[in-house]
């Protein structure tokens, strides 16, 4: 077994409040022509919903990129809210003139400055070569939905095959959770990413739609920081974060219920605040051909990083929200955030106390530790590529330990705290301690896992003090000193950190046997040795 110590520990006084966010909506109803795309048998109901309203007018953008399609009278009539909620009488006009400054600031955005490529032309089906929005009635909560248009796919025949779209929005927004000015500004900047999704990089299977909203949803905050509406839906994630998967498929449930995605916007939105728009161009580039777990992955490494280096830090940037909020370096509405869920809280005794718990692949479980009138989180994050790739999420075991003195194989991690994790796959968890709103410097360990078990996993050197390039060679001795392995080394990174590793096999590509072993690692006249054991 290996033992790891995690990570992510802070010591603060806890004030009791919190803004909690209100009812949950599906706010899109984009997955509704997800749905039919993949669904062989349509009833005369659903073919209805794919098609364009008829509307009584028609006008271009001040840019000329949209057409807005309204009625001046009847049901879908637009209007603006007064401050109470209500609809404003014969306030279309002035609907219609937010609506096409909003429209016109989001292609500034999303097409101009981030670089994502327009929708596909539908060849004037909506009077013109513009992309068409609709203002209609919903009654149902829905904010918006982009429209698939199956009978008319673009490109060469794939599987998640490129569409053309047009768009309905909400014609009042009245009693919605998000009203007025702000309900249409971030429903145009969600909408019109869906049109981009299917356009340029096409749709995939239902399982994988949660990403097609979790990265829409991100994009309101990033267009439009002034409105919070993604707020509302990011408590559905901090409650569950220690059982809900970032990958979830939503084909899959979590204590039967199921999962959308707006809540898991705020990966997204990290991304992008730490990156830039660009990150989510990347990531959708590599979507027209990868699903979404290889294809961020495919994205990440274009920016030198990969999934399980951001998600530990994601881990770290979410902590620091609600009454622990650092908004001046992490998300900038971190005080507005609802709370984080702490999965387990106990107070230090005067001995060891163990929690036995499993973690699924990209998620994360808190526990706070209480001692006098202080407290200690710790969380433990599982960052499996591979379970998540493959649609697997499987619980993974692990064991964390903690006691008010030192034990074998503990850390200290803050006064008289000491923890010690156990895994049998150290390369799957992370590893970081965090105090206050500063991160502790924690120096690498020298050899790990020590000791080692060759038929379990690679066996890690600290290259710290050495520049770790192909000039760099490793040596393995047996404890009598005799030459059991060398050769140019290889590198790992983990956590964040680069190492030299080794597969626990001699020259001839046998398996070492169990014993004591002694480790050198050279380059350039400098050197770093130490030893480690084998247990098979």
């Amino acid at each position: 077994m290996v033992k790891i110590i995690n990570l992510f520990i802070t010591v603060i006084a806890i004030p009791m409040h919190f803004v909690v966010a209100q009812q949950d909506v599906e706010k899109c109803g984009t997955y509704r022509s997800v749905k039919l795309l993949h669904q062989k048998q349509k009833t005369s109901l659903d073919l209805a919903m794919l098609e364009r309203p008829a509307m009584q007018r028609s006008e271009l953008t001040l840019s000329g990129r949209f057409r807005v399609h309204y009625d001046i009278s009847g049901i879908n009539e637009p209007a603006l809210l007064d401050a109470n909620g209500h609809r404003i009488p014969n306030s279309y006009r002035q609907y219609i003139d937010t609506l096409k400054y909003f429209l016109d600031s989001v292609w500034r955005a999303e097409i101009d400055a981030f670089g994502f490529i327009p929708p596909p032309s539908d060849n004037g089906r909506g009077g013109g070569d513009e992309y068409d929005f609709y203002v209609v009635n919903f009654s149902d909560g829905t904010f918006g939905e982009t429209v698939i248009e199956a009978d008319f796919p673009v490109g060469p025949p794939k599987t998640n095959q490129q569409y053309t779209s047009f768009i309905k929005i909400e014609n009042d927004f009245a009693g919605y959770r998000t009203t007025r000015d702000s309900a249409i500004a971030v429903t145009c900047a969600h909408e019109f990413h869906h049109a981009i999704q299917v356009g340029g990089s096409g749709v995939w299977e239902m399982k994988d739609y949660y990403f097609y909203e979790l990265c829409a949803q991100s994009m309101e905050p990033t267009v439009f920081p002034h409105v919070k509406d993604y707020l509302f839906d990011l408590k559905n994630y901090y409650s569950n974060i220690s059982i809900l998967p970032l990958f979830l498929l939503n084909t899959e449930t979590v204590n039967g219920r199921s999962f959308g995605g707006y809540e898991r916007a705020i990966w997204g939105y990290y991304l992008i605040r730490k990156y830039g728009a660009g990150v989510m161009k990347a990531i959708w580039d590599e979507m027209k051909t990868k699903r979404p777990v290889s294809a961020s992955q495919s994205a990440l490494y274009l920016f030198s990083t990969s999934l399980e280096r951001e998600f530990k830090e994601f881990v770290m940037w979410n902590f620091y929200t609600g009454k622990f909020a650092d908004s001046i370096r992490y998300f900038p509405d971190a005080k507005l955030f609802p709370p984080l869920h702490i999965g387990t809280t106990v107070s230090l005794g005067s001995d060891k106390q163990q929690f036995n718990q499993s973690a699924r692949a990209f998620t994360a479980s808190f526990f706070n530790i209480r001692f006098g009138n202080d407290s200690v989180f710790i969380a433990v994050s599982n960052v499996n590529y591979n379970d998540a790739v493959n649609d697997y999420f499987t619980p993974f075991p692990f064991q964390l330990t903690v006691a008010p003195f030192p034990f074998d194989g503990s850390s200290k991690i803050y006064e008289d705290v000491y923890a010690q994790l156990t895994v049998s796959d150290h390369t799957n968890w992370s590893t970081d301690s965090f105090i206050r709103l500063g991160i502790i410097p924690q120096k690498p360990l020298p050899v790990f896992p020590n000791p080692y078990n060759p038929l379990a996993s690679s066996l890690l050197f600290s290259t710290e003090g050495l520049t770790a390039d192909n000039s760099m060679t490793l040596a393995i001795y047996s404890a009598s000193m005799d030459l059991v392995y060398s050769n140019t080394a290889q590198f790992q990174w983990f956590s964040g950190t680069q190492y030299a590793q080794w597969n626990g096999r001699d020259n001839d590509g046998r398996v070492v046997p169990s014993g004591i072993y002694v480790y050198v690692l050279s380059r350039g006249g400098q050197s770093i040795k130490g030893k480690f054991a084998v247990i098979r």
